[in-house]
């Protein structure tokens, strides 16, 4: 039937046509999007924690090109950039123009919900879960997190830590104490474990974070630390980085992809990645793993909320 004899004019009959053919193309888009046998990498510069991103950036390059030419055929490519800020990195990936990731766990938490749940890739040191301790001297006044108030600490600046923040903020919200900024008189970083340590360890400085597995490898090397110094807090376990696909990838090149990093190590190029991740390999497990993480997230994420509403009322 004639759609004039409908009352429908023929500016209207257009702008029906044109929305079909619109919905059409979209529904085509999202397709191709789920064909795409070349996965699109990227990975968060907040991963590296310092390390320099000009020779990670030519590692993963080196590496992606030996995965395509041991498996005959290109299944990933990097983005131009290969590491990019975290606001471009969450942008691309709701855009479908990033179909792989490797993200810090504040990262991830904003990413759950469009990630593949069967095909988180860890490190396999972190598969478990990893925890921070906060250490101080045994001939210290210090005896619980309270007695803190008003300390110098000093941390680990290394990737594993990138969730401290988080930690420290929910421990001192959990026992009714302010959040770090207020609460600690001074907080400083460093790359090296001995610069974390020994400044505790002399009384030169209050307390120090870092991760329990680095602890507990230099007190292997000095056992003299570990008389000297206790742990007076220690985390949950924790993920603090993952890599993850979205949802509607292709799956056979997620499972080529994923076979080529749990290889990783048999490539030149993917040694490098290894040694630049300090990792021996890589783990697939189910999104499931991060819940725990994920909850310590979600509740520093509602007290910088409240933070952030107190200062704005206080303006």
């Amino acid at each position: 039937m004639d759609p004039l004899s409908k009352g429908i004019t023929r500016r209207q009959c257009l702008a029906m046509m044109t929305g079909a053919a619109a919905a059409t193309l979209a529904s085509s888009l999202r397709l191709s999007a789920s064909d795409r046998t070349v996965l699109r990498v990227a990975i968060s510069i907040q991963t590296l924690a310092g390390a320099n991103v000009t020779d990670a950036r030519a590692a993963y390059r080196v590496w992606l090109r030996e995965v395509a030419m041991q498996y005959s055929a290109q299944t990933a490519e990097p983005i131009p950039e290969i590491f990019i800020p975290t606001e471009d990195l969450i942008r691309g990936i709701r855009q479908d123009t990033i179909d792989c990731y490797g993200v810090t766990a504040l990262e991830f938490a904003k990413l759950a919900d469009i990630t593949d749940p069967d095909s988180l890739v860890l490190q396999d040191y972190l598969a478990d879960g990893m925890e921070y301790v906060l250490l101080v001297h045994n001939a210290s006044q210090f005896r619980t997190i309270a007695d803190l108030h008003g300390s110098h600490i000093v941390s680990h600046l290394h990737r594993d830590m990138v969730l401290l923040p988080a930690w420290l903020g929910t421990m001192l919200a959990a026992n009714g104490l302010p959040q770090p900024d207020h609460f600690f008189s001074a907080r400083t970083m460093s790359d090296k474990i001995n610069q974390v340590i020994l400044p505790v360890f002399f009384r030169r400085l209050d307390a120090a974070c870092l991760a329990r597995q680095s602890w507990e490898t230099a007190v292997e090397l000095n056992p003299q630390l570990g008389r000297d110094l206790r742990a007076l807090a220690i985390s949950p376990k924790i993920i603090p980085i993952v890599f993850g696909f979205r949802r509607n990838t292709n799956a056979r090149s997620r499972k080529t992809l994923i076979d080529a990093i749990q290889r990783i190590s048999s490539v030149p190029g993917g040694q490098q990645i290894v040694e630049l991740y300090q990792s021996r390999s890589f783990v697939v497990r189910p999104i499931s793993v991060m819940s725990p993480t994920l909850e310590i997230v979600r509740q520093f994420e509602h007290l910088s909320a409240q933070q952030g509403g107190v200062r704005k009322g206080q303006q």
